[in-house]
């Protein structure tokens, strides 16, 4: 079997012209991947197939036979075509890195148990419900002082930036392996606290706030 690197112009075009007579914008599009090599190749390709397909159609398909005419038509149909592609390759150049990026952060906490969390709750001079928000990515990243991230990660023996990137990474319930969940049980990613409302909100001692809340810049 041929591999994408061993596969010539010639064969990546015949293996395109038998998946489909006509390319569409779709079709281009995983096969200039599958041979970036021969993107632009391709691409002229699938303009010149769907062109002969246009002027080839019958008399059923009401091309007009004035050659101005179809010069209008080819140029209307490869604008769209052109538009499709163009509009599924930065749609895929969007999301890759955010999905690489979500796929590569690793929430710290996952790996404590339940003893492991408790003592990271007397560690800190917290309570569970506030390192479960720093836990869950329920607190706005941006609202969280540096310090108190740096802190963070010093008490964790974590890197900074691998904390800081767990922080502002989506938002995920450990506990319960799954996305945060409404009553009817749809996912939804529920509105984040600031840091301040979230110290305020926790059930933490008066000295525990005053504590939490120096850390802010």
């Amino acid at each position: 079997m041929m591999t994408a690197t061993q596969t010539s112009l010639r064969d990546a075009m015949y293996a395109m012209s038998l998946a489909k007579a006509v390319p569409d914008a779709e079709l281009l599009d995983e096969y200039a991947r599958l041979y970036p090599q021969f993107a632009d190749a391709l691409t002229e390709f699938a303009v010149e197939l769907v062109i002969d397909s246009l002027m080839h159609q019958g008399d059923e398909e009401d091309i007009p036979a004035d050659a101005e005419a179809i010069s209008d038509v080819v140029s209307r149909v490869m604008s769209q075509f052109e538009n499709q592609l163009y509009e599924r390759r930065q749609a895929r150049a969007a999301t890759a890195p955010a999905r690489a990026a979500t796929a590569s952060v690793e929430n710290p906490f996952a790996a404590l148990d339940r003893p492991g969390f408790r003592a990271l709750v007397s560690q800190l001079d917290v309570n569970s419900v506030f390192l479960s928000k720093l836990r869950d990515r329920t607190i706005d990243p941006i609202s969280i002082p540096r310090a108190y991230s740096r802190h963070l990660a010093q008490e964790m023996d974590e890197d900074t930036d691998a904390m800081a990137a767990h922080l502002f990474a989506p938002q995920e319930s450990v506990a319960a392996g799954r996305q945060l969940y409404k009553a009817e049980g749809k996912p939804v990613a529920a509105p984040r606290q600031s840091f301040e409302e979230a110290v305020k909100t926790s059930g933490l001692s008066e000295e525990q706030q005053r504590r939490l809340l120096s850390f802010q810049d």
